[in-house]
């Protein structure tokens, strides 16, 4: 049966509420990754709504001998946070014939921390020319400080053969640098090609460069498209336009639905400009427990301005046993110092 009467009959099974049939023939048509029968696989998985019938008929197909299923599976395992075992299920899918290598890289990198092993299958799919390497092993090696130069000439490489993606991850680079006029350019190209991931960080970029009406453009449609970032930026846009009390909602979305631990100094600072300061003492003291190092002189000063220099010393004590930067430990030192003596 040929792979579009696969997914015709998927389609039937499918409509007559045969999730796990329906499952098994799109599994039986799906011969690359990013076809859109892998996109119709994982919309049925999410639209089943049973993670454990489909992890059952998945693992069923894989070990019926189809290597797309061992793919699938994998994608699935890493939703359940289960990394090792979809590791094991990628190599059984490559051993299969499926192209996977930058896939498990990504799992070795993303899931596993693993970067020296994860740098060894990102060069294997560059050296095999995979359509997508020059991007992922981009990114990939953006995430280290000191290899900076080596993901700007990979990304350029990608964006010369085409690849948009490519365009947005070095936009992402260079305003994560701070090189605002020389990012912007390549974000609202990727843009323009349909990335809309970018669009926090294209915000940001433009608040940047004083662009403020596109900038608050941008910010909100990532905010309604519920974009990885995009409290965080749109909040440090409202603080620095004149509304911080609608800023300390989306700083306080930003740490609870996202995670951004450097959004609780910001509320600290924040409820500090606004004399309130019960909430901004409580911020401080989340943004220490997040181990926050810039916190702990903001946090000091702030003790000292309350007249609570007498608690300095302790911060300094915990501060020490993180190992801060030398000058922030000096500052600390001196405040402290003034609160033993009374001239705080």
């Amino acid at each position: 049966m040929t792979e579009s009467n696969l997914a015709v009959e998927a389609e039937q099974r499918l409509a007559a509420g045969d999730h796990a049939a329906a499952l098994t023939l799109y599994l039986r048509a799906w011969n690359r990754p990013d076809d859109e029968v892998a996109e119709r696989v994982f919309d049925l998985i999410s639209d089943w709504a049973d993670i454990g019938a489909a992890l059952n008929t998945i693992e069923a197909a894989a070990r019926a001998g189809n290597a797309a299923a061992y793919e699938a599976l994998a994608e699935l395992l890493v939703e359940l946070e289960r990394p090792k075992e979809a590791l094991a299920a990628l190599r059984a899918a490559a051993d299969g014939g499926r192209d996977v290598t930058l896939m498990i890289a990504s799992i070795l990198a993303d899931e596993l921390g693993d970067r020296e092993q994860a740098e060894e299958y990102y060069r294997r799919a560059l050296a095999d020319d995979h359509p997508r390497a020059l991007n992922d092993y981009g990114a990939f090696l953006s995430e280290d400080d000191e290899r900076l130069d080596e993901a700007v000439e990979l990304l350029s490489r990608a964006i010369e053969r085409g690849d948009e993606m490519a365009a947005g991850n070095l936009g992402r680079l260079l305003a994560d640098e701070e090189r605002y006029e020389e990012a912007l350019p390549w974000l609202r190209r990727a843009l323009d090609a349909g990335h809309r991931s970018v669009l926090a960080v294209l915000g940001e970029t433009e608040h940047a460069l004083g662009e403020l009406e596109s900038a608050r453009v941008h910010l909100r449609e990532a905010l309604a498209e519920e974009i990885t970032g995009a409290h965080f930026a749109y909040a440090l846009h409202l603080a620095e336009t004149g509304s911080p009390e609608e800023a300390v909602r989306h700083y306080e979305a930003a740490a609870k639905e996202d995670g951004e631990t450097n959004a609780y100094l910001n509320l600290a600072l924040l409820h500090e400009e606004l004399e309130q300061w019960p909430q901004a003492d409580r911020h401080y003291r989340e943004a220490l427990a997040h181990q926050d190092e810039t916190a702990y002189v903001y946090y000091a000063q702030f003790l000292a301005d309350q007249d609570r220099g007498d608690e300095i010393a302790a911060l300094l004590t915990a501060a020490a046993e993180l190992d801060l930067d030398e000058d922030d430990m000096a500052e600390l030192r001196e405040l402290a110092e003034e609160s033993r003596s009374g001239t705080s």
